[in-house]
C-alpha cells in the first residue's frame, strides 16, 4: 500500500466488512456442521429448481463471498454474485409470498435491498486501497 487510504478507502473497508460479516454469518449455518440439508428443503419448498445445486452455489457465496469481502478478494465478482442472489432472493422469494419491503410479521426484504445496493456500490468502486486486491496489484506494478 505505497499510497496513504484515503477516507473513501477506510468507507469501503467499512462497507466490505459490514457486508462480508453478514453474508458469511448467514452462510455459516447453511454448511455446518451437517452440509445445507436443511436450506435445499426450503429451496425445494420454493419450487427452485436444482435445489440441491442453488443450495451448495448460495450457501458457497454467502460464506466464502463474505470472507472474501472482508479480506478485499475478488470484490467486484464476488458484489455482482451477491446482487443478484439479492435480487432474486427479493423478487423470487419474499415479494411473491405477500413479504413487504417492511414486513409486520417479522423482517421484510429491507435487509436484501440494504446489502443489494451496497455489493452494486463494492462492484461500481472496487475493494480500495485497505484490500488483499490492492496490495496484489501494488505488488504486480512493482514486479513490472
Amino acid at each position: 500500500m505505497g499510497n496513504q487510504p484515503t477516507r473513501v478507502d477506510w468507507a469501503l473497508l467499512i462497507l466490505r466488512l459490514g457486508i462480508g460479516a453478514t453474508f458469511s454469518m448467514h452462510g455459516y449455518p447453511k454448511l455446518f456442521p451437517s452440509g445445507p440439508g436443511g436450506f435445499v428443503g426450503l429451496l425445494q419448498n420454493l419450487g427452485v429448481p436444482g435445489p440441491v445445486f442453488f443450495a451448495y452455489v448460495v450457501s458457497l457465496l454467502e460464506f466464502v463471498g463474505g470472507i472474501a469481502m472482508i479480506l478485499g478478494v475478488f470484490v467486484r465478482y464476488v458484489g455482482a454474485l451477491m446482487v443478484i442472489e439479492m435480487l432474486v432472493t427479493t423478487s423470487r422469494v419474499k415479494m411473491p409470498r405477500g413479504v413487504s419491503f417492511i414486513f409486520a410479521k417479522g423482517t421484510g426484504w429491507e435487509l436484501d435491498f440494504l446489502l443489494l445496493i451496497i455489493a452494486l456500490a463494492l462492484v461500481l468502486l472496487g475493494a480500495g486501497a485497505i484490500s488483499l486486491d490492492a496490495a496484489v496489484m501494488s505488488r504486480r506494478r512493482r514486479v513490472a
